[in-house]
């Protein structure tokens, strides 16, 4: 898939999200559970929904990650230890869309690692990435959508 790499600014906001530590292959399933958890709690507290549904990942090594999964809210929230605030950072970041299945995603970041240099920037390796999930869980993967933010370097 050809993909529309841009360098941007961008803005912190505010998050719910259940934090857990995961390798690829049960990523799915404990993300599903967070985004349970994290709706549950939000609806209980009356917090509105925000924006998408995020992923947020430092790599701790051997393809398992640090994962903060829930959703972006309008303010900070609370947190009941399960479900804790959080904030996606600000910066400059390289980012790109992604329409395809999970699955495919690695190529999405290799797009970026790539294209950011054409662009005159490059990537910070190591550094946490996030995504936002267009679509839910209902979608057909070849139509899923991701948005993929991965930081450069200052």
């Amino acid at each position: 898939m050809p993909y529309r790499v841009e360098i941007k600014e961008v803005t912190a906001r505010p998050a719910a999200v259940v934090r857990f530590t995961a390798g690829v292959p049960e990523m799915g399933e404990k993300m599903g559970t967070a985004f349970g958890q994290v709706m549950q709690y939000l609806t209980q507290a009356g917090v509105q929904i925000a924006g998408p549904a995020i992923g947020y990942y430092e790599q701790l090594g051997n393809e398992r990650f640090d994962v903060r999964s829930g959703f972006i809210v309008a303010a900070p929230i609370e947190g009941n230890g399960t479900v804790q605030p959080f904030e996606l950072p600000a910066g400059k970041v390289a980012t790109t869309v992604h329409v395809g299945p999970y699955e495919t995603l690695p190529e999405a970041y290799a797009a970026l690692a790539e294209q950011s240099k054409a662009l005159g920037e490059e990537i910070e390796m190591g550094a946490p990435m996030w995504e936002e999930y267009l679509t839910g869980p209902e979608t057909p993967p070849g139509q899923t959508q991701t948005v993929i933010y991965w930081p450069v370097k200052e």
